[in-house]
């Protein structure tokens, strides 16, 4: 990269959007540079598409609804997210009292309803592909439970381990699941 220093788009033509750092990125219309994704975290759907999480995260994040998600779909037909609700946001929307657990919000059709529409209205830039095509609540990620870093960066791996037969029921994998969106789940036969 020395060699190439003063020339940037020498350097570009060279190394296009991935660079030795591990990061992806582009270059906006102004000649910035804007870190997109960590090359770690792109994998592959089962079409061939690559994809990268982190901007689909970052655009479903940003409803008002949504506390965190974690999307993947490595090897899979399409994206799925798994998704932690801000139950206060949501009851204070469809005007829902404190006297309904969260476990009825989990299947109430007015919040998959809602969810649904923000997942809609906030991922209408991205590509077709790319867009979860379901989701499910999880319990939060917390440093309590080792889905956080003390830097509270969500460790997508672990979070997919602990919930694969959520994601597995999403896909359509053997069994069905019942229990809470807490995660006190167990995988059930038909």
């Amino acid at each position: 990269m020395y060699l190439y220093l003063s020339h940037f788009t020498l350097t570009f033509q060279l190394f296009g959007n991935r660079f030795h750092t591990g990061d992806m990125g582009r270059v906006d219309e102004d000649g910035f540079l804007a870190v997109t994704g960590r090359l770690k975290e792109q994998y592959k759907l089962e079409n061939g598409k690559y994809v990268v999480p982190t901007p689909i995260e970052e655009s479903i994040a940003m409803s008002r609804f949504i506390s965190q998600v974690v999307v993947c779909g490595a090897n899979r037909p399409h994206n799925v997210a798994l998704i932690v609700p801000d139950w206060v946001a949501i009851r204070a929307a469809l005007e829902i009292g404190d006297d309904v657990d969260e476990e009825t919000l989990v299947n109430d059709k007015k919040v998959r309803g809602l969810i649904d529409e923000e997942i809609k209205v906030n991922c209408h830039k991205l590509k077709k592909y790319e867009v979860p095509q379901n989701w499910a609540f999880v319990a939060p990620f917390t440093a309590a439970n080792s889905m956080l870093t003390p830097k509270m960066s969500i460790r997508r791996k672990i979070v997919i381990k602990h919930y694969e037969d959520i994601v597995g029921y999403m896909y359509g994998d053997d069994g069905n699941l019942s229990g809470a969106y807490d995660g006190s789940h167990e995988k059930v036969a038909v």
